[in-house]
């Protein structure tokens, strides 16, 4: 098994390992024929040689017996010292050079999102949505390769560590991948679910829609717009139109992302016009069709083309 693959290269009975949660499911998603932006994962056995190579398992482990879970110092101070360990660690060249070679093919200087996908994540009955790191606009092969880094140390922040044992996980059998995929440079973004998860109604999807990048919803910087729209006739049965007063946009050129202030003609619009929201409703009800269950999906807008750029399943149903 490579240690780097394309979205379409990793067979179906190695993705749940090879390519974590996340990975895996970018990679039937674009196999299906869903706009996934293009990418590559770097999988979860780079990761373990990374980690075998610089000879870190060991004392991972050794810090791991150490913590006394009822005490939130302990946990805090042993994944900090785990993730320095991780993060400071002199990442082999070849490991390098083959990274830089998968990004090079993406495009000169692409900007890339470098997303976190742990082997545990995104199960049916256990949700580690937002407990490891994603970088946006990553830029250079340089960046890329640390930002990969960084997002292996993030297995061990100490909120994934306390769910995973909450929860029963044996941290000898986890692992992560990282996903390095295009940057959709959107000027609308959100999540979209393929059944209400207030009231459980399957037959609703629910959008909540901001302006800019998907990081203003996703970590909670915003107040969306919100459409609940009937799977059926499409008819928006409930409609939130917030006043969304920032928004995620890149920063530079360089890369990275920040928050500015929305223009006053924007704040009180609607994101989405009747067109998107039913190509949304659209992309909620194959996504669905595919996995037979619902789905929680991430999307972006950019130029009118609608993006997928992940889904998992609804935990809460």
């Amino acid at each position: 098994m490579t240690q780097i693959a394309w979205f379409d290269e990793i067979d179906e009975k190695d993705l749940a390992f090879y390519a974590g949660g996340k990975g895996a499911s970018l990679c039937r998603m674009s196999r299906y024929g869903m706009p996934v932006p293009e990418g590559f994962v770097v999988c979860s056995q780079m990761f373990t040689q990374f980690m075998e190579q610089c000879g870190l398992w060991k004392e991972v482990y050794r810090l791991l017996d150490c913590i006394d879970f009822s005490d939130n110092t302990s946990l805090d101070t042993v994944a900090d010292e785990i993730r320095k360990k991780i993060e400071e660690a002199e990442m082999p060249m070849d490991m390098q050079r083959e990274i830089a070679d998968y990004y090079r093919k993406l495009g000169e200087n692409a900007a890339v999102a470098v997303r976190s996908s742990g082997t545990a994540e995104d199960l049916d009955d256990a949700s580690f949505a937002g407990q490891q790191e994603t970088y946006l606009y990553v830029i250079g092969e340089k960046d890329v390769v640390r930002y990969i880094q960084l997002c292996w140390a993030s297995l061990y922040n100490g909120r994934a560590i306390f769910y995973r044992n909450a929860k029963g996980f044996d941290e000898r059998s986890i692992s992560i991948a990282v996903v390095v995929q295009r940057m959709v440079n959107s000027e609308k973004a959100g999540v979209l679910f393929c059944a209400n998860p207030i009231d459980k109604d399957q037959n609703t999807v629910v959008i909540e829609a901001a302006w800019g990048l998907g990081e203003g919803v996703v970590q909670g910087i915003v107040t969306p717009d919100n459409f609940w729209i009937d799977k059926k006739t499409y008819e928006v049965t409930n409609e939130f139109i917030s006043e969304k007063e920032i928004m995620v946009v890149r920063m530079s050129e360089a890369g990275g992302v920040m928050e500015i202030e929305v223009s006053e003609d924007l704040r009180e619009a609607p994101v989405l016009s009747a067109e998107e929201q039913k190509k949304l409703v659209d992309m909620a009800l194959k996504v669905e069709a595919y996995y037979k269950k619902p789905q929680d999906i991430e999307w972006a807008i950019e130029n009118g083309q609608c993006y997928l750029l992940q889904s998992r399943p609804i935990t809460t149903l």
